[in-house]
């Protein structure tokens, strides 16, 4: 190779990593933002089972389960 074809051929791989570093960053971006809908969604379905559990009566806490007794019950009524 000559010279000039060194430098045509240097030039092209510029480009190429230029290219590629461009999709490795739209790529992150991608999946920062898949990882933050991901965290999201977990936490919106622990939400909403918490939500229904406590709508049932069936509630959970640090100390276990919320067992009222049936006098607490019929006075909630």
């Amino acid at each position: 190779m000559n010279l000039e074809q060194l430098r045509k051929r240097r030039d092209e791989l510029v480009q190429d990593n230029a290219w590629m570093d461009n999709l490795i960053t739209e790529k992150e971006e991608e999946l920062w933002e898949l990882k933050v809908r991901g965290i999201a969604a977990s936490e919106l379905a622990r939400s909403a089972m918490q939500s229904a559990l406590r709508s049932a009566g069936i509630v959970e806490s640090f100390y276990g389960p919320y067992n009222p007794s049936s006098e607490a019950q019929k006075g909630d009524l």
